[in-house]
């Protein structure tokens, strides 16, 4: 073309990457101008400044599938190195997956319009389930890094009541790298899962927003610390309530597993089911997790910890659990921290927890510790059902779980629920160090004041620096250290009894009492050693309970007798000194009073002279008779003249009397008269005088012979001279007395009788007649026992013919089987002429009369299968039964079903149509159904006329013949009876 200035150029279109433009190169030592294509250009000009996805052939209209040119820009930067691949302001549809493996990419977007979808900026669509979108693999792959993008995914079911996400994986995986890849500014608008990375320590994503159905993170196997900061989930795509409350149901807005020191900050989250969840994998559990600042709302789990040894902090932490859009109600079983795991321990600095139903906090498993320094619960037990904001697992054998608050709980709103439940063994409490008595471990308003552990199993109290009090189990000691203190107080042994202390208000006095259990208690007070227990004494005129102090005995002027104070001694008596003796003279006014007296009027009913016999002395016979005589006095016999000596604490007793100090409350010379004793003048005029004593008036001695009848009650009280014939130290014995049985096998006559035994009795005690006839036994001629008719266990006569009886389902069919020798059971059977629908319940019973109950011995009662028609039910115990001889069997069968029993008949041979019996199998071959051919020797049938009913229970007769327990098959059966419906 000819020479034209570049002005003079027409205006070029929008270049292409084929289009061609001139370019001076260098020609040795000349210049050339060459063409080049657009795309050469920019290669050479952008050369190290990394790719853009468009110079790969992607479009970005959000129809073609880009993944694949974006596949090849990674290709193409691994090549060079890695490096930078950078996307437009465009929607990027992903239909196949992307790699990044053995490359170092950075995924640099142009930003995102926040909002419901794609808007401006970079936007990767995604509308295509069965594959990973983006995978990020290997150790190379460690710097590589997604910013500012916003990514959206297509969920076209209505959103209805059925409402579920379209199943999408992990939009990126990272897995393998051993080393950290970064998101920074990610959006996940619409996004059924986030991110998952695995084997990758050092991950760190920040400023993550959007709206995550089911997982936003999840991370494995990340040895070395992962950080999340600046999270904000939330409805940005939909707020319908049938999109979140699927959310509350189904999704977590991050997963743990395997993380060792995980870092969370700046995190809040709406509408999930949890918002941290800490579970466990095959690599293991989470420890030393941090969660700086977190907010959950309408999340029925803050925290939940499902993997045992999990161990973390939490700064500050706020939750509610309420239903989305639903009045504030809040989801069942919600719970702000629940630990559903053993062995963990949390620490949390703050916490707030608010609508959940029941209680803010559970932690079931076993040796758990949360430690919350600020708790704040606000519409906890919300149902009113008395849950308590902390609920405490109990561990059973286990090591118990445990809660320690660093300060008082703030419960606000929850009906009265308390703070923490009782039914565990778990334990809540503040907690604190033992410290020591100058610097106690729990202070109270100063440094050296407060509570501390002196030692395990103690509890001491300081004031000051002092301490004035220590607890044990043994003892309470107050007032200064151990040692030092002015009160014990030690525990009882029993603790029946007890010391009470009460104060009294103004005008009362305090008072000590005893009280306890007792209905008497001693009150001691004892001093050590010789001390004294000393009081304020009373009053000198006090007459009240008050103690006498011996000062206060003192001031009454009492003598002791030994030289102290007090009133003067009686110096005579009537006038006379020394060892003086009263006559009735020396007693004022005794002549007239006694002239005063009125004589008896009669003795032992008598009048006049009276002579008064051993008849007249009530007792007088048996006192006689009772009465032997002594044997010595002293240790001497004969005459005995007694001393002082020959009494025993005599000289003991003398040394303790003390004078006389008064009498009749005066000292000196006193002369006494009839006022000075006490009701003289009333027992005067009651007394008459005696007008003769047998006979005789004046000074009477009386004798042996002025008492009637002494000679012969005296002859008649005489020494026993011999027992049993024989003298001197005798040992009697039952022979020594007529008709008495002796111990052993004692042979009694008449009618004797006994103590009745209780009804259960089953011991060596006596059976009386009352007592056997209580256990139920039949009467007349029976020799074996029947058995008693119970509540509820009654009985019918047998019957004696059945011609097409049905049997209705589930009737208890009863027939008695008499043993008349010792045998051992391992058979039971029931011959039935009719096929049996479904199963027949079989067994054997006995009567226990101590348990008054029938008692199993053989048999099922869970049933046994039939067989054909006309064929045998039979059962094979487990264990051989032996039973003894004689005792009386119940065979008792019931069907589920209602066969029918075409004939029955006692007196005819087999029995027909039904027969129970019991048997041993003596042929060694398993029963069949001709069992009871004669060959077999195998049943032992009773006939009917060995049992006869009577007064409502089966009797016996006295003996019973050897036809009636036979093996033969042509002896009849036995009869059945109809016993309760079950």
């Amino acid at each position: 073309m000819p020479d034209v200035r570049i002005s003079e150029l027409p205006a070029a279109a929008t270049p292409g990457d084929a289009d061609l433009a001139p370019l001076v190169q260098s020609s040795g030592t000349t210049l050339e101008t060459r063409r080049a294509t657009v795309s050469q250009l920019r290669t050479a000009v952008l050369a190290d400044r990394g790719a853009h996805v468009r110079d790969y052939g992607a479009v970005g209209d959000g129809v073609a599938n880009d993944a694949p040119a974006i596949q090849a820009a990674i290709n193409d930067l691994k090549g060079k190195g890695g490096g930078t691949l950078s996307f437009g302001p465009r929607v990027y549809r992903i239909a196949s997956p992307v790699s990044v493996n053995g490359a170092t990419i950075r995924f640099q977007g142009a930003g995102f319009t926040e909002g419901f979808g794609p808007g401006q900026g970079t936007w990767l669509r995604i509308d295509g389930t069965g594959f990973t979108p983006f995978s990020f693999s290997g150790d190379v792959a460690r710097g590589s890094a997604v910013r500012d993008i916003g990514v959206t995914q297509v969920h076209g079911a209505a959103q209805d009541a059925s409402w579920a996400p379209t199943n999408y994986d992990f939009v990126f995986r990272v897995e393998d790298c051993f080393g950290g890849v970064d998101f920074d500014n990610l959006f996940l608008a619409n996004v059924n899962r986030g991110i998952y990375a695995r084997n990758s320590g050092r991950l760190d994503i920040r400023r993550l927003r959007g709206q995550v159905f089911t997982t936003g993170v999840e991370i494995d196997q990340c040895y070395d610390i992962p950080r999340i900061h600046s999270v904000h989930l939330w409805p940005f795509w939909s707020g319908n309530n049938n999109v979140v409350r699927w959310q509350q149901a189904n999704g977590d807005a991050m997963v743990f597993r395997r993380c060792d020191g995980v870092f969370i900050d700046q995190a809040f989250a709406l509408g999930y089911r949890s918002m941290f969840r800490f579970s466990g994998s095959a690599a293991g559990n989470t420890t030393k997790f941090y969660i700086g600042q977190a907010y959950t709302d309408f999340t029925q789990y803050g925290v939940v910890i499902e993997a045992d040894g999990t161990d973390g902090q939490i700064a500050n932490f706020t939750h509610q659990g309420e239903i989305f859009n639903a009045g504030g109600a809040p989801l069942a079983g919600g719970v702000g921290l629940l630990v559903n795991a053993s062995n963990t321990r949390v620490q949390a600095g703050n916490l707030r927890i608010d609508a959940v139903e029941d209680s803010a906090i559970r932690l079931y498993g076993a040796n758990n510790r949360l430690d919350i320094f600020s708790l704040r619960c606000v519409r906890y037990n919300y149902r009113n059902n008395g849950s308590p904001a902390i609920f405490l697992g109990d561990s059973g054998g286990a090591t118990p779980n445990a809660v320690y608050l660093g300060s008082p709980p703030l419960l606000e709103a929850g009906n009265g629920g308390p703070l923490v439940n009782t039914d565990t063994n778990g334990g809540l409490s503040a907690g604190g160090p033992a410290g020591r008595g100058a610097r106690p471990g729990v202070t109270v308003g100063a440094p050296d004041t407060g509570l501390f552990q002196p030692f395990g199993g103690a509890l001491s109290a300081s004031a000051g620096g002092t301490e004035i009090l220590r607890a044990t189990a043994s003892a309470i000691q107050l007032g200064a250290p151990p040692g030092g203190h002015a009160l014990e107080v030690a525990t009882p042994i029993g603790g029946a009894n007890r010391l009470a202390v009460f104060g009294g208000g103004s005008g009362s006095a305090v008072s000590v009492q005893a009280q306890g259990a007792d209905a008497n208690i001693d009150l001691w007070v004892t001093a050590k050693g010789g001390g004294l227990l000393r009081t304020v004494a009373p009053a000198a005129g006090d007459t009240s309970s008050a103690v006498a102090t011996t000062a206060w005995v003192r001031a009454q002027g009492y003598i002791n007798g030994f030289g102290g104070a007090g009133a003067p001694t009686v110096t005579s008596v009537a006038g006379r000194t020394g060892d003086v003796t009263l006559t009735t003279t020396d007693i004022g006014g005794f002549a007239t009073a006694a002239a005063a007296a009125a004589p008896v009027a009669s003795v032992a009913g008598r009048t006049g002279a009276v002579t008064l016999t051993t008849t007249d002395i009530g007792g007088f016979a048996a006192a006689a008779a009772a009465a032997a005589p002594v044997a010595s006095v002293a240790g001497r016999t004969g005459a005995v003249t007694l001393s002082t000596a020959d009494i025993g604490g005599f000289a003991t007793a003398a040394a303790a009397a003390a004078p006389v100090a008064s009498v009749a409350g005066r000292t000196g010379a006193v002369t006494l008269t009839t006022t000075d004793i006490g009701g003289f003048a009333t027992a005067a005029a009651a007394a008459a005088p005696v007008a003769s004593v047998a006979g005789r008036t004046g000074a009477v001695t009386l004798t042996t012979a002025d008492i009637g009848g002494f000679a012969t009650a005296a002859a008649a009280a005489s020494p026993v001279q011999s027992v049993a014939g024989r003298t001197g130290a005798i040992t009697l014995t039952t022979v020594d007395v007529a008709g008495v049985a002796p111990l052993a096998s004692p042979a009694f006559t008449g009618a004797p009788t006994a103590p009745t035994p209780a009804l259960a009795d089953n011991s060596t005690a006596i059976a009386t007649t009352a007592w056997v006839r209580s256990q139920g036994y039949g009467a007349g001629s029976a020799s074996l026992p029947a058995p008693v008719v119970q509540s509820q266990k009654w009985l019918s006569p047998p019957f004696t013919n059945i011609v097409g009886l049905a049997i209705p389902a589930n009737t208890l069919l009863l027939s008695p089987l008499p043993i008349q020798e010792a045998m051992t059971l391992d058979r039971l059977g029931l011959r039935i002429s009719t096929a049996a629908t479904g199963n027949c319940k079989l067994g054997a019973y006995r009567w226990d009369a101590a348990g008054s109950q029938f008692t199993l011995v053989a048999g099922s009662e869970t049933g046994v299968g039939s067989t054909a028609v006309a064929g045998m039910l039979v059962l094979t115990p487990g264990t051989a039964i032996a039973l003894t001889q004689p005792t009386l069997l119940w065979i008792a069968s019931t069907f589920d079903g209602t066969p029918t029993v075409m004939t029955w008949n006692a007196g005819t041979a087999n029995g027909g149509g039904m027969q129970p019996f019991i048997g041993q199998d003596e042929s060694g071959g398993l029963p069949s159904t001709n069992l009871l051919a004669a060959t077999a020797g195998f049943a032992r049938l009773a006939r009917t006329t060995a049992l006869t009913w009577s007064s409502g229970a089966v009797t016996l007769p006295a003996t019973i013949a050897a036809t009636d327990l036979t093996r033969s098959a042509a002896s009849p059966g036995s009869p059945v009876c109809v016993a309760r419906r079950l």
